[in-house]
C-alpha cells in the first residue's frame, strides 16, 4: 500500500481496496487546491469523514434538503457560537430534528463527502497510519461496498460504465490472481454477480440472469471490472447479443444528429490535437467495419459503418489546424444568428471564460458584453450572473451605475446556486450602501451560515455592530 501519490495514478476506488486488503487504520488526507478533504478508516473500512467545502457542513446540507428554514438556521447557528456545541445537537435541542435523524443525517453527510471524493480526477493523497482520532469523530459502520457502488455510479455515466465492462457478449473471465482478496464482496450483491460468472456466459447472459435490470447490473459489473475481480474475455460468437449491440451503436448514431464534430468525438471546443487523436483512435477500434466481419455481424457492419463514417468526418475536420479553427468560427456565428435560438453551454463557458480575462485586462465594456452573451446561452449558472451584476455596480465608459440590475443579477445567483457565499456578501453590500442595515445584516448571516469563515462578511457584521 503507497501511503503518499495522486489519484490520477491511484483511483480512489484501487486506494479504498488497498486499505481494505492491508486492514489499515488512519487518516486519509485528500487536497485538491484549496480543498481539503479528509477520511478515517479502521480496520480497512471508512468510519467518518470531514471536508473544508462549505456545501459539504451540515448546516448547507439540511438547508438543502429543506429540514430547516434560514431563520431556524440563523438562530442554531448563533447557538453554536455562544456555545460551542456541534449545530446537529443544537437543532435536536431545539427540536427540529431528532437525536435519530441527526444519526442519518451524520450517516448522509459522512457518505457524501466520500463519494465526492470518487469525482476527482486528481488530487493529492496523504495517508497517516496508526494515528489516535479525535474523541469528536463519531464512528459510523459504512458499508465498503455500497460506498463502492455509489460512488462509481456518480463517476461513471452508464455508457462509460458499458465502454469498461466490455461489448455485451463478451465472455466474462474472472481474475485468479484476486481469489485472496473475495471478502471485499463477500455477502454483497457482487458475489452474486461473481458466482454467475463460469466462463461460458456473456456480459448479457448476466445481467439477464441476475434479474435486477440493466443499470444496476453494469454498476455492479463495473465496479467489479475497476477492481480487477472480473475481465471481459473474447467474444461468443452466434449470440443473440448481437441484437443488444446493433441497438447500442443505433441509439448513439441517433444521438449524433443533434451533436457538433467536437461532441461525436466525446470532446469539447479547447480540446488538443492529441486529445482529438486519442479519442479518435479510440472510438475507431469500437466501431471500424472490419471488427465486424464474422457472419453473425451481417446485421451491424452496415451501421458500424455509418458510426466509423461520422467519426472520421468529425476526425479529419478538427485534427488540421485551419479546418478547425474555420469550423469553431463557423458553429459560433451560427449559434449567435437569429436564426438559431437555442442555447449553447459551450459557448456561454467562452463568452465566460473571455469576460474574466477581459476584467483583468480592465477592459470592462468587452467584459460585460461577453458575460451578457454567456448568459443569452445558459441562464442556469450562478457565476455567470455573479460576473454581470459585479460590473452593473460599476461605472465604466458609456456604461453607468445600474444598482436595480445588480441586485437582480445577484439575486439570480443566489437563486442557482444558495451555497455560494459570496453572493449574499454581496447583496449585504447593496443593502448596506442603501442604509438598510436589517437586510444587509441578514444577508452576511446568510454568507456566514454557507462558510462561517468568510472574513470580509464577519467584518461588514462588525461594521454594522457599530453603526447599531
Amino acid at each position: 500500500m503507497q501511503n503518499k501519490g495522486r489519484l490520477k495514478d491511484t483511483p480512489f476506488l484501487k486506494l479504498l481496496m488497498s486499505f481494505h486488503t492491508s486492514n489499515a487504520t488512519g487518516i486519509l488526507r485528500l487536497t485538491n487546491g484549496p480543498e481539503v478533504k479528509i477520511i478515517y478508516l479502521s480496520k480497512g473500512k471508512p468510519i467518518f469523514s470531514a471536508s473544508n467545502l462549505p456545501a459539504d457542513r451540515m448546516g448547507a446540507m439540511v438547508l438543502r434538503l429543506n429540514i430547516v428554514t434560514e431563520e431556524q438556521l440563523d438562530a442554531a447557528l448563533q447557538d453554536v457560537m455562544k456555545t460551542g456545541n456541534r449545530l446537529g445537537t443544537v437543532l435536536v435541542d431545539m427540536n427540529i430534528i431528532t437525536a435519530e435523524q441527526l444519526f442519518d443525517l451524520v450517516l448522509k453527510q459522512v457518505s457524501e463527502i466520500i463519494y465526492s471524493v470518487f469525482e476527482l480526477d486528481d488530487a493529492e493523497y496523504n495517508f497517516i497510519e496508526d494515528v489516535h482520532f479525535s474523541d469528536e469523530i463519531i464512528t459510523l459502520d459504512l458499508s465498503l461496498w455500497d460506498l463502492m457502488i455509489e460512488g462509481v455510479k456518480r463517476k461513471f455515466s452508464p455508457d462509460k460504465l458499458k465502454e469498461i465492462i466490455g461489448h455485451s457478449n463478451a465472455i466474462v473471465q474472472k481474475n485468479p490472481a484476486l481469489s485472496e482478496d473475495f471478502s471485499i464482496i463477500k455477502d454483497s450483491v457482487g458475489e452474486k454477480f461473481y458466482n454467475l460468472i463460469d466462463g461460458n456466459r456473456t456480459l448479457e447472459d448476466i445481467i439477464v440472469e441476475a434479474g435486477m435490470g440493466e443499470l444496476k447490473a453494469i454498476q455492479i459489473l463495473g465496479v467489479l471490472t475497476l477492481l480487477g475481480f472480473i475481465y471481459p474475455g473474447d467474444e461468443k460468437k452466434g449470440t443473440t447479443a448481437t441484437s443488444s449491440l446493433k441497438s447500442e451503436i443505433e441509439a448513439k448514431l441517433d444521438k449524433f444528429q443533434t451533436m457538433n464534430l467536437f461532441e461525436k468525438l466525446g470532446l469539447d471546443m479547447n480540446a488538443t490535437k492529441e486529445q482529438i487523436l486519442s479519442s479518435f483512435t479510440l472510438l475507431s477500434k469500437s466501431y471500424h467495419p472490419d471488427k465486424f466481419v464474422e457472419p453473425h455481424y451481417k446485421d451491424i457492419k452496415p451501421i458500424a459503418l455509418q458510426m466509423y463514417n461520422q467519426i472520421l468526418e468529425a476526425f479529419t475536420v478538427l485534427y488540421k489546424d485551419t479546418t478547425r479553427e474555420k469550423y469553431i468560427k463557423d458553429i459560433s456565428e451560427q449559434d449567435k444568428s437569429m436564426l438559431f435560438t437555442e442555447s449553447d453551454p459551450m459557448l456561454a463557458r467562452e463568452s465566460f471564460e473571455k469576460g474574466r480575462a477581459y476584467v483583468n485586462e480592465k477592459k470592462y465594456s468587452e467584459a460585460y458584453k461577453m458575460f451578457t452573451t454567456a448568459i443569452s446561452n445558459d441562464s442556469n449558472i450562478s457565476e455567470y450572473y455573479t460576473g454581470l451584476a459585479i460590473l452593473e455596480t460599476m461605472n465604466f465608459n458609456n456604461h453607468p451605475v445600474n444598482i436595480g440590475a445588480a441586485e437582480q443579477a445577484f439575486s439570480r445567483a443566489v437563486e442557482l446556486n444558495p451555497d455560494e457565499p459570496r453572493n449574499y456578501y454581496y447583496l449585504g453590500v447593496l443593502y448596506k450602501n442603501k442604509q438598510d442595515y436589517k437586510t444587509a445584516r441578514g444577508y452576511f448571516l446568510k454568507a456566514l451560515v454557507h462558510n462561517p469563515n468568510h472574513r470580509e462578511s464577519k467584518k461588514q457584521l462588525e461594521l454594522l455592530d457599530k453603526v447599531g
